[in-house]
């Protein structure tokens, strides 16, 4: 099959459902990341998003690649509105008592779809027609939550929720593009930063596993992005679910048993066999003194701390060393990219005595359930739980 540009048939519609999908991808997904995916469907890549939509929007292909383009694009952009960028909190059933826990259980795995079946009737647009817009994602501002999918696979309940939220984003303006007298006026300047806040489509998922008796709550967030925070996502989805738990079976899902994460930071970093250690917040110890490193969180992409010489070497001197944010990242086969986790604590807990509670974990890099399902088990195989 070959990916050069032809001179045939120009299938629109499906050139227009090509664009559609990438348009999606590109308000979520970072460069970096969706390169390679695209590349793999035999579509021409660019510098970046930008640039490789307007190459889109005017090179020609085979009926063939686009279909193939399309096919392999849509199953990306859906999967990752339930699994890319998400800041995660756990919620164990196991700390409800008997009843509560076995009526969530039997409600996710039995007429939970059914029951919200009618909302979904309701739906504005199913995942992959979401706005992308500004002028479209305009009547979802300051909205609740809407509930668009609702699926039960392999023992989970998924509910897919779409809101809008306002992010602040800062990139570098190219002087050289502007007018004469523009380019005068900045001729002094090394670097011109941009600074814009723009809308974004976001989709939160609450999960409940009734294999692993756990509720997650999986809420997007931007990379690099300042997030407005006059919008309390998690708080929103939250109540979203629990509205309709309480609707269905007379109580919440998401109160009691938050999971403190804390406690898998030091296992994490201790376990040689669970990817690399590319950021790190410490406390070092010793007999005489210690040091926070002034609460910064070390990071190093292309190492692991725990092998790291400056790191290593440090050790010996020290009694003991207190991590109390960590990042993990794990290696993944092309056309996919690296998986990343973090966990951030705070250094001031550990010099009080009293460690606060963690109860989120960023993960980025996914692509599909099997890409989260391992990073959240290297997480949860290093916490402590009641036995069922």
């Amino acid at each position: 099959m070959s990916a050069v540009p032809t001179t045939g048939k120009k299938p629109a519609t499906t050139r227009d459902q090509v664009v559609a999908v990438m348009e999606l991808l590109s308000t979520r997904l970072q460069w970096k990341h969706a390169r390679n995916l695209i590349s793999a469907t035999s579509l021409h890549t660019s510098r970046g998003w930008t640039e490789t939509l307007a190459s889109v929007r005017e090179d020609a292909y085979t009926d063939a690649i686009w279909t193939a383009a399309f096919k392999s694009l849509a199953t990306v952009a859906e999967q990752h509105t339930y699994v890319g960028n998400k800041r995660v909190r756990f919620f164990d059933l196991r700390e409800r008592n008997q009843e509560d826990r076995a009526s969530i259980l039997k409600w996710a795995s039995g007429s939970a779809v059914s029951d919200l079946a009618v909302v979904l009737r309701n739906r504005p647009f199913s995942i992959l027609s979401a706005p992308t817009t500004e002028a479209g994602l305009e009547t979802y501002k300051q909205a609740a939550p809407r509930l668009i999918a609702v699926d039960f696979e392999n023992g989970k309940l998924y509910l897919q929720y779409f809101s809008t939220r306002a992010y602040t984003h800062r990139e570098p303006l190219d002087i050289s593009k502007m007018t004469a007298s523009q380019q005068k006026v900045f001729a002094e300047y090394d670097e011109l930063i941009g600074v814009r806040t723009r809308s974004v489509p976001c989709f939160d998922t609450a999960v409940i596993d009734t294999n692993s008796e756990l509720v997650e709550i999986r809420v997007d967030f931007q990379p690099g992005m300042t997030e407005d925070k006059a919008t309390p996502a998690f708080q929103r989805v939250v109540g979203e679910l629990n509205l309709a738990t309480e609707k269905f079976i007379g109580h919440v899902a998401a109160s009691a048993g938050l999971i403190n994460l804390h406690p898998a930071i030091n296992p994490m970093y201790i376990d040689e066999t669970c990817g690399r250690v590319t950021a790190l917040g410490f406390v070092a110890t010793g007999k005489d003194s210690s040091s926070n490193n002034r609460g910064q969180l070390h990071r190093n992409k292309t190492k692991d701390f725990r092998k790291d010489a400056f790191h290593v070497g440090g050790k010996l001197h020290v009694d003991r060393i207190d991590p109390y944010a960590i990042g993990i990242t794990w290696a993944a086969k092309p056309p996919k990219s690296e998986l990343d986790l973090e966990i951030r604590g705070n250094s001031r807990a550990i010099y009080s005595g009293k460690l606060s509670a963690v109860t989120e974990a960023e993960i980025v890099g996914c692509t599909d359930d099997a890409d989260f399902d391992f990073v959240t088990s290297q997480l949860l195989h290093h916490i402590k739980r009641r036995k069922k």
